[in-house]
């Protein structure tokens, strides 16, 4: 039998539920802006019957509050956060690779290369027709050098584009440290809560504002486990849970731990022209040590810092490798042989760094390489190797030629992006091919006092002396070296940094050669016969694979038009993903006011019915207890 008062309780339980649902809906409202707030609901059920009698059945005692629930699909943010970590990797490699393009352009403008090559070639008629003129010559050599240091200016524009990246990705670790730790505290506090009182809606609303933060950085996998007290069939849930967030393999924070990652500056470099201190991501380890590297390199890794590594490292899947040939233990040295051979011009080599012998680090202080009959590298020798100990003390290399022979040799990792590594290596190409070709022209003449003449092009070595890049033997034929020796004179020397004309040509412009020796012994000052060479070399379209030096120039802006535009497409693309799927997921955890404002007056009449009911109950009660008998 149930009680005389039921009514009165059943019409207080709708009453609370809707004063509930009145509180809630409010609350979506004054939230309806609010970046990351997921529309919140008042869950409910019927409350448990009572039995009236065997034959009346159950009868009901009004609703019962299961909880405030998030109106959000955990389905909708995986694919989210995998779209936006997409999309912020192909727009950073956009965004850089313009700013690269930028430097490029220049070479385009009114003092870029095209202008530079056009003065250059106007200086070198003028010269034609006047070649013992002291003016022509003099301005003939300020175009060569106004064309080196633009290349120069151009190289180093790319490695402030470098350093720039390096900074950022440092800037970027240390936001993903910040948001873990924000995730760790909010992590703490859910529990906290919801093992007591219920959900912490608008706490994990915050924690997915972070993850989708931490989204953008780099690709992340979430996963969410309640959390039960005993074990089998006894188990019952504790109302918290288990949220972690995951980078790759490796847990960055869950409820007990919250991991940090490093950057750590390399100790030696990869590409001849790294500037110094490249940063690489480890996990941290015990005690502030380094633990694990981040290998960025991998196909599951994405996200904005994954874009910046590969524009600051990328070499176009081309890094320096080969076999391991041979192993010397009495000199610590192995020798690599290439195949295909590559040419000196190619070369990407530092004096001194670290190379991978089947897949162990070591280092190495310097290197030869073995030239064929083409004069193209087929081996080289990396000299002096030492490893790091268990302390991180360098040590002689341990060398065993049966863990060694015929494994790989790499420098750096294969990175599938054409980044600055890519085009610096482009542009040593450039200045080590137009010059080699330029002073074996030149050299074959004589200056204007009839002596024997100098390269054109050089640099200076660390004693600020030029080096000699083209000899000749006593019958006047180019001398071509057996080896290449790092840190000794060779065209490897030059690179887009450091190219220059000849400091004694600028100084003394009769050190300019424009005629062969037998016309200066003949008085003929007029003779230009090594200057008609130098101006057809300008447009000989055998100087490089892609044609003359100025089509060498526009394949390089065109390579780098195409890369933009492959990665403007891509981050498109994954952009228009990221917006369908986050309007997807909108479309369920996103306040709809006029919704709301339809949801406020429902609310508003099932309260007013439940205080009806309370009304009519009232006054029933008061007929029953007051007024009767």
């Amino acid at each position: 039998m149930p009680s005389t008062f039921l009514g009165l309780n059943t019409g207080l339980s709708g009453l609370s539920y809707y004063q509930a649902n009145l509180n809630t809906t409010a609350h979506n409202i004054s939230n309806a802006d609010v970046k990351g707030y997921s529309r919140q609901v008042v869950g409910s059920k019927a409350s448990t019957p009572i039995r009236v009698s065997n034959t009346a059945g159950m009868m009901g005692t009004g609703v019962e509050m299961t909880g405030i629930e998030q109106q959000r699909n955990v389905y909708y943010d995986t694919k989210y956060h995998a779209a936006e970590s997409k999309y912020n990797e192909y727009k950073a490699k956009q965004e850089q690779l313009d700013q690269m393009q930028t430097y490029l352009n220049e070479m385009q403008s009114e003092t870029g290369y095209t202008k530079l090559l056009s003065k250059l070639d106007s200086a070198m008629q003028d010269l034609a027709a006047s070649p013992a003129d002291a003016t022509y010559r003099t301005q003939f050599i300020q175009c060569v050098n106004n064309f080196t240091d633009l290349v120069k200016e151009t190289a180093t524009n790319y490695q402030n584009s470098q350093r720039d990246i390096n900074n950022e990705i440092a800037i970027h670790v240390d936001e993903i440290n910040s948001i873990a730790s924000q995730i760790f505290t909010l992590n703490q506090q859910i529990m906290n809560i919801e093992t007591r009182w219920g959900d912490a809606n608008d706490l994990r609303d915050q924690r997915e504002v972070l993850v989708d933060q931490l989204s953008e950085l780099i690709n992340v996998e979430v996963n969410e486990v309640p959390i039960t007290y005993g074990i089998g069939a006894e188990a019952t849930k504790s109302g918290a849970s288990r949220y972690e967030v995951r980078i790759g393999n490796t847990v960055l924070v869950d409820e007990m731990e919250c991991k940090q990652l490093r950057v750590a500056a390399r100790k030696e470099n990869v590409n001849q022209n790294d500037i110094d201190g490249l940063y690489d991501v480890y996990w941290q380890g015990l005690n502030g040590s380094l633990g694990e590297e981040l290998n960025f390199n991998s196909t599951n890794v994405t996200g904005r810092i994954k874009g910046l590594m590969d524009v600051r490292d990328g070499n176009n899947y081309n890094p320096f490798a080969g076999t391991i040939e041979t192993v010397n233990t009495s000199d610590y040295s192995v020798e690599v042989s290439l195949n295909p051979p590559v040419s000196v011009d190619k070369l990407n080599l530092p004096d001194e760094g670290i190379i991978s012998l089947n897949c162990k680090d070591y280092y190495f202080d310097g290197f030869e390489g073995t030239y064929d009959a083409d004069h193209k590298l087929i081996s080289i020798k990396f000299k002096n190797l030492t490893m790091d100990d268990e302390n991180g003390e360098r040590i002689k290399a341990d060398l065993d030629p049966t863990y060694l022979l015929s494994k790989e040799a790499i420098m750096g990792k294969r990175i599938d992006c054409k980044g600055i590594p890519y085009y610096m290596t482009q542009l040593n190409e450039f200045v080590r091919t137009f010059s080699n070709y330029m002073n074996d022209v030149v050299t074959a003449g004589a200056d204007a006092n009839g002596d024997a003449a100098l390269d054109l092009f050089t640099t200076t070595n660390t004693r600020g002396e030029d080096y000699v890049l083209t000899e000749r033997d006593d019958e006047g034929n180019i001398k071509l070296s057996d080896k290449l020796i790092s840190k000794e004179g060779s065209y490897y020397r030059l690179t887009a940094l450091n190219w220059a004309v000849n400091q004694d040509i600028m100084m003394d412009q009769n050190k300019l050669a424009v005629s062969y020796k037998a016309d200066i012994e003949q008085g003929n000052k007029e003779a230009k016969g090594v200057l008609d060479k130098v101006i057809a070399g300008m447009s000989d379209r055998n100087m490089f694979a892609q044609g003359t030096p100025t089509q060498f120039l526009q394949a390089i802006t065109t390579s780098q038009a195409v890369e933009i535009s492959k990665y403007e497409s891509f981050s498109k693309n994954m952009d228009e993903v990221a917006t369908v799927i986050n309007k997807q997921r909108q479309s369920i955890s996103s306040v709809d006011t006029n919704e709301e404002a339809a949801s406020l007056v429902m609310y508003q009449n099932g309260y007013n019915l439940s205080s009806k009911v309370i009304s009519i109950l009232n006054e029933v009660y008061d007929k029953l207890i007051n007024q009767t008998g």
